[in-house]
Formats: structure tokens, C-alpha cells, sequence
């Protein structure tokens, strides 16, 4: 029977929200949230079908926090409360619906949707806005091409639902399968680590890894200026001790994959810049 992580409660409340640009919630009085950005083709659907998915991914992004529990998930879309208590004609919705319950007898979880006004759920609404800056990932063919050389890799430290490169995966916000949030709390000893960070959090991974003693494979730009430079090579591009292999890959635009921020500069094949793939083992350190 599953086991639920928060402290015993008769009733625990959820509150959730949908956007033109993604889902958020999040479980009251805790540091848990869900966010997901919607795909293309989400992003067409009706709002309804939005709000519905948007406590669909809640709930199954949290089910392992709240199983054995009673849920009331709050949501400000009252068509979402009423297909979900009764149910609907339109395939899609019904689904969504079917989906949500399935969840719940899995998870023993006793549900209640209730309709609260927007101006009560501004925290949800927030969270269905962000924009992910950092949405974008790395090809399948050159996953698999680096997995072949030092795989196979045990887990994706910095992905999402939709561009996670192995089934255990972190996420910064939970997602449905995603095994922890920030993935800096996490022991990456044991582990044969996937990273490809935002860039600006290389320097911490290679900092984080080698606290951990653990090994990995980091994708990084050839950026010698960066902050994360010096930690990786010596003087005379020298390896640093736990650096074991670095190759240079000259074809960006077939190593980095889009996400949904059409703004980031490895969106949409702008980046002209050469890619490291970098084996790190701190083992021994």
C-alpha cells in the first residue's frame, strides 16, 4: 500500500491553476509545486481541457506525497469541477477525467474539486505563468551516441517530463515521474549522472558531483570564460583529476533540441559554438 511522505492530516488541499503557457500548483502549507509548460499542441485546447490537465498533473505529480489521504484540489474554472464530478461527452475531457480517478484508487486517495473565485488561487495562477528559460534539452540521437560511450546512465539530473532522457529523471518542480525536486538535495553517489544544466549552474554540478564523489557526464558549450572553465582544466588545458575524457562536438544544431521558450539561444539553432561532452569521476576525491 503506498505510503504517504507528508505528516498525517484529515485532509490535505491542493490548489491549481492553468494558463495560455503552462499548469502550476501546489499543496498548501509546504514547499510542494508542480509546473509544467504546455506543448504546442496544449496550448490549442480548449481552456477547459487546460484547467482539467492542470489537476490531472497535479495530482499525479503528487500522489506519492498524498496517497491514503483525503484531497480537496481548488481549482478557479468551473467547467473543470463540473466534468470532473460528472463526467463529459467530449472524449478528450472524459479521459482526463477517467485518468484522474484512476490515480486516486491507485493511490487511495479520496478527492473533492471545489470552485474557488481567481483572486483566491493568485499563487496557482502565478505558477501556470512561468516561463522556463531554460526548456530545452539535448537530442535522442546524440543521448544515445554518448550513452553507448559511458553509459549507461542511471538518471537525468536536470529534465522534465517531456525532454527527460531516461525514465528516473529530477526536475526542478515536481512532474509527473519525476523522482525528486532540485536535484542539489539529492546524493548523486552510486549514480552514472546525465547532466546537461542550465549553464549558469554548471560551475554548482561540478561542485555537487565531486561532494557526492560520484560520476557523470556533463554537456556544457566550449565557453572558456565561463565560471565553470577553470574547475574543468587546468592551465594548459591541463584535465583537472577527476576530468577522465573530453571530446568537442562542432555540430550544435543537432546536440540541442528545442524546448517551449522559442527565446532561449539553443531554441531554435542560433548556437554556432562548439559542445563539450565532459566524463567527470570523483570517486577517488
Amino acid at each position: 500500500m503506498p505510503v504517504s511522505l507528508l505528516p498525517k492530516a484529515n485532509e490535505v488541499s491542493i490548489f491549481s491553476d492553468a494558463s495560455d503557457v503552462g499548469a502550476g500548483g501546489f499543496i498548501q502549507n509546504s514547499t510542494h509545486v508542480m509546473y509544467k509548460s504546455w506543448t504546442n499542441l496544449e496550448k490549442v485546447r480548449s481552456s477547459t481541457w487546460r484547467e482539467v490537465k492542470a489537476i490531472e498533473l497535479c495530482l499525479v505529480s503528487f500522489a506519492h506525497l498524498v496517497c491514503n489521504s483525503s484531497v480537496v484540489v481548488y481549482t478557479d474554472n468551473q467547467n473543470a469541477v463540473s466534468v470532473i464530478e460528472k463526467g463529459s461527452k467530449i472524449l478528450k475531457l472524459q479521459n482526463l477525467t477517467l485518468s484522474i480517478f484512476h490515480t486516486c484508487i491507485v493511490n487511495c486517495i479520496s478527492i473533492n474539486v471545489k470552485w474557488i473565485p481567481r483572486e483566491e488561487n493568485e499563487k496557482a495562477d502565478y505558477l501556470s505563468r512561468i516561463v522556463d528559460i531554460d526548456d530545452w534539452g539535448t537530442s535522442d540521437d546524440f543521448f544515445e551516441f554518448v550513452d553507448n560511450l559511458w553509459g549507461p546512465h542511471s538518471i537525468d539530473r536536470f529534465a522534465n517530463m517531456v525532454n527527460r532522457k531516461l525514465l528516473r529523471f529530477n526536475f526542478l518542480y515536481w512532474n509527473p515521474g519525476s523522482e525528486s525536486i532540485d536535484s542539489f538535495t539529492c546524493n548523486w553517489h552510486d549514480e552514472n549522472n546525465w547532466l546537461v544544466p542550465p549553464v549558469t549552474l554548471a560551475a554548482k554540478v561540478i561542485n555537487h558531483l565531486i561532494k557526492c564523489r560520484a560520476v557523470g557526464t556533463l554537456i556544457v558549450p566550449k565557453w572558456s570564460s565561463s565560471p565553470f572553465w577553470p574547475l574543468l582544466f587546468e592551465e594548459g588545458l591541463q584535465y583537472k583529476p577527476y576530468v577522465e575524457d573530453v571530446f568537442e562536438c562542432f555540430e550544435a544544431n543537432r546536440i540541442f533540441v528545442a524546448g517551449h521558450n522559442v527565446n532561449s539561444i539553443f531554441a531554435e539553432g542560433d548556437f554556432k559554438g562548439t559542445v563539450l561532452a565532459v566524463r567527470l569521476n570523483a570517486l577517488d576525491m
